[in-house]
């Protein structure tokens, strides 16, 4: 007869799924909620390398089940956004609509539904410049207001270093992660050809996110 161990529980747990907030039992079980929003072509880019790479599926066929399943998507997936705290939405440069990968920008949606860092210390008399690497805004997502941070695919180490400090600084327990030493995975992604890339874009959304989770496990300490 096998003994049944018993488990310890996680201090995190991660769900990821289609319809996470489709009610409102399900929307209150989270501390952070996150909603990933692609543009829709680079999102079945993504969709049509995974499956015809990982899953045996021609290009066509997985072109086809997308347009077969867009009508669910637009009733019941997309209006899910809306109940988010971060919409995260990576995007290719203008005029890269062929990039998928390392030099993605991001547009964070940031709700005022949790508090984000302070990140209105990043204006400058350069905010507002298109060519600005990192922007910070006020928009409406959905008809509702929002703050929004971009940044761009081509951010160097010293555009971002800012944004982390300030990430960083506000959490004690997210200093390791913020060491590149100590931390070497964060904002790394395998590129088209299998070679390492570097995304400062992907390491920023990491952080906020844990900065999230860290702050979700005070409230119950």
């Amino acid at each position: 007869m096998k003994h049944r161990s018993i488990s310890t529980p996680n201090k995190f747990v991660i769900i990821e799924g289609l319809l996470g907030y489709s009610t409102r039992v399900a929307r209150d079980s989270y501390d952070v909620k996150v909603y990933l929003a692609p543009p829709e072509e680079l999102r079945t880019k993504w969709k049509v390398k995974r499956d015809t790479q990982k899953r045996g599926y021609s290009a066509e066929q997985v072109i086809a089940e997308l347009e077969k399943r867009e009508p669910d998507s637009a009733q019941f997936i997309r209006p899910q956004r809306q109940w988010s705290d971060i919409v995260i939405s990576f995007y290719p440069p203008t005029g890269e609509d062929d990039e998928t990968n390392g030099h993605l920008n991001v547009r964070l949606v940031l709700r005022p539904s949790i508090p984000h860092p302070d990140f209105t210390q990043i204006i400058n008399p350069g905010y507002g410049n298109s060519d600005s690497a990192i922007r910070l805004g006020l928009d409406r997502d959905m008809s509702k207001p929002v703050d929004v941070l971009e940044v761009d695919g081509h951010a160097t180490l010293e555009q971002v270093n800012k944004l982390e400090h300030i990430i960083c600084s506000d959490m004690p327990h997210l200093r390791s992660i913020c060491d590149r030493e100590s931390n070497p995975e964060l904002g790394k992604i395998a590129g088209t050809t299998g070679e390492t890339l570097q995304s400062y874009p992907l390491a920023l959304t990491q952080l906020i996110i844990t900065y999230h989770m860290l702050k979700a496990t005070q409230i119950y300490q």
